[in-house]
């Protein structure tokens, strides 16, 4: 299901389960794979506690049969048999606690690894209005709540019916039919009050998750921005705003915890009344001579085996109510529909000539403000397109929607007469790279992040395209050169040295189609000058677009692009758009007024170097 906001909606909402059960019955067939090992698992549980269930009656049978007779003969065997349960007993216990321990380490596996799949498959509408950190949270600790309940959950509740159920067996069928009556009295009270604290704690403990994913989220932020919260004098903010986001997650606990820590007594003061009167009725059947003392000791031994379990069954209701809010939240990810799908047939990509079309293409976000309105552009093989705009314009949105990271709202999207909707997704953007004014370098080594653009690049391939990029110069000098460690985010380069990482790994992807977005902006004037020197390399023979502020890095371009408000308002190259005075040439002329400047540039017509009044009431181009 899909919410739309207006008509030009491009995203996808997450489906919410409007029954909390329905997430976890979700999450039931992902252990079909593992039914074999669990079954295993079960059986080791079953034979556990029917072994377990057996010394109750050997103590009645030993005061019964061995004090009470004073029969030395069967000391021995009732130990023997004594013996032999216990052991019996551990070694199932051992079984069933392996089997089932490696069943729920698959379930983890599987869980983490379909959630990240689906992560992948969403496009960037999902992530826009998404923290980092609460994502996070779904793949760690949502994921072990489940495979708590589902494993461990699953084992507790098994066994703890399958204890009561033998338990009640001897007591009604081997020593007092009337105890037996007894002993259910309390079972009822049990029964409704765990579903009346089910109900109640559950919004509790989905409160508490999205409030661990809120600070999950947090922290995540303020590590990665650790030297912006410094640089600032910060530190105390920030460490107010971690502490009020833990004492949310602390007040919702200890709330969850004063419901657990009432119930868990109450449960127990009930199951009391039920041991008190198979005690007292026992004690009179005994004195009366209508039950054994050992039989007495065994029922006593057996109520508890009985209570005991619904301990247990709370529990697992505590524990099932934190997994469902576990499995709500995971259900919220995986049922949200990815709404850049692959087409069922789609259509081979194996060449590219570097032909890109927009046709009256119309594009917004799930804000449903429209970014572009009615664009039509065609660019050849090899050309340069220059984009330039305002902030805000839609020049990035324009890019985006090249390799499809959205899906344009009307219109289509061509690259070489071929709809990108008709494309697979890898086949279209394996011909596509981008080099960012924010360059993302993985934690690693260079060599690692360079191999991204081309996993199977060779070490000489790899030469090449530093060399290429201008940062072949920079690499030898580092310690351990391609095999040095560059830190989280390339935090041990400087600026203009990840730019040229980032241009080296564009280079090993070959691509046809090049996206430059402000490549040269965030750089000194000498990293600026060696990366245009690598840019120029990398953008040979390929079709290029090009996203600039500075109108001086655009000059060479083939067609210039002027974006307002979502529109193409004037096309162009440099000096065409120069003489036609109007959007470009008031934004050339204020990033460039400076006379020296507009002297020495033969570019500019005669009649474009006086500033029209207009200019200066015109907002700075950003």
């Amino acid at each position: 299901m899909r919410i739309g906001v207006g008509r030009f909606h491009n995203g996808a909402t997450p489906v919410k389960p409007k029954n909390p059960w329905a997430s976890l019955r979700q999450v039931l067939p992902w252990l079909a794979p593992y039914w074999p090992v669990m079954t295993m698992g079960f059986l080791c549980m079953i034979f556990t506690t029917y072994l377990g269930a057996q010394p109750p009656r050997l103590i009645g049978y030993f005061i019964d049969h061995v004090l009470n007779k004073r029969d030395p003969a069967r000391i021995m065997p009732t130990l023997l048999a004594f013996v032999g349960v216990t052991i019996g007993s551990q070694l199932f216990n051992f079984l069933r606690t392996y089997w089932l321990h490696v069943a729920g380490q698959k379930l983890l596996h599987q869980l983490r690894v379909r959630l990240y799949t689906h992560f992948q498959q969403l496009s960037l509408t999902y992530y826009d209005n998404r923290q980092t950190g609460d994502l996070m949270s779904r793949m760690t600790g949502d994921v072990e709540q489940i495979e708590n309940i589902m494993v461990h959950g699953l084992d507790i509740l098994l066994s703890g019916l399958l204890g009561m159920i033998i338990a009640y067996y001897y007591i009604f069928f081997k020593y007092s039919t009337t105890l037996a009556w007894l002993i259910l009295i309390p079972v009822p009270v049990l029964g409704f009050s765990i579903y009346f604290f089910s109900s109640r704690v559950r919004k509790i403990y989905r409160t508490i998750r999205d409030k661990v994913g809120e600070l999950n989220a947090k922290l995540q932020d303020n590590i990665a921005g650790i030297r912006v919260i410094k640089a600032f004098s910060r530190e105390a903010y920030e460490q107010q705003e971690i502490t009020t986001t833990s004492e949310n997650v602390r007040d919702m606990n200890v709330r969850g915890i004063r419901m657990w820590s009432s119930f868990g007594p109450a449960m127990g003061l009930v199951s009391n009344i039920g041991t008190f009167l198979v005690l007292g009725v026992g004690a009179y059947l005994v004195v009366n001579d209508h039950m054994t003392t050992g039989s007495l000791l065994a029922c006593y031994a057996y109520v508890g085996s009985f209570y005991a379990p619904i301990g247990g069954l709370f529990q697992f209701f505590d524990s099932i109510q934190r997994s469902l809010a576990a499995a709500e939240r995971i259900e919220e990810v995986l049922g949200t529909d990815a709404d850049i799908r692959d087409p069922e047939a789609p259509q081979p990509l194996d060449q590219v000539r570097g032909e890109v079309e927009f046709r009256h293409v119309s594009f917004c976000y799930a804000t449903g403000e429209e970014v572009l309105h009615d664009v039509s552009v065609l660019a050849q093989p090899g050309q340069r397109i220059a984009l330039v705009g305002r902030s805000g314009a839609g020049k990035t949105s324009f890019v985006n929607l090249i390799p499809r990271f959205y899906d344009a709202l009307e219109g289509e999207v061509l690259v070489d007469g071929l709809n990108v909707r008709a494309l697979r997704q890898t086949d279209l953007r394996r011909h596509i790279s981008l080099v960012l004014q924010e360059t993302f370098l993985f934690n690693g080594t260079v060599r690692d992040n360079l191999r991204f653009g081309k996993l199977e690049a060779t070490d000489e391939e790899l030469v090449a395209a530093a060399q290429t990029a201008n940062a072949y110069e920079f690499i030898e000098r580092l310690a351990d050169v391609f095999d040095t460690e560059i830190g989280e985010r390339g935090v041990k380069l400087s600026g203009g040295q990840k730019q040229r990482l980032a241009i080296a790994r564009a280079v090993l992807a070959n691509p046809r189609i090049l996206i430059l977005d402000e490549a040269t902006s965030s750089v000194d004037s000498e990293s600026e000058f060696l990366i245009h020197q690598a840019l120029e390399r990398l953008m040979s023979g390929r079709t290029t677009f090009i996203i600039a502020h500075r109108l001086s890095t655009i000059r060479t371009a083939d067609v210039i692009l002027v974006l307002e408000n979502g529109s193409v308002v004037e096309r162009g190259n440099h000096v065409e758009l120069l003489r036609a005075d109007s959007h470009y040439a008031q934004m050339y002329r204020q990033q460039f007024w400076v006379d020296d400047l507009l002297a020495a540039d033969d570019d500019v017509p005669e009649d474009t170097r006086t500033l029209p009044p207009a200019v200066a009431e015109m907002p700075a181009m950003e």
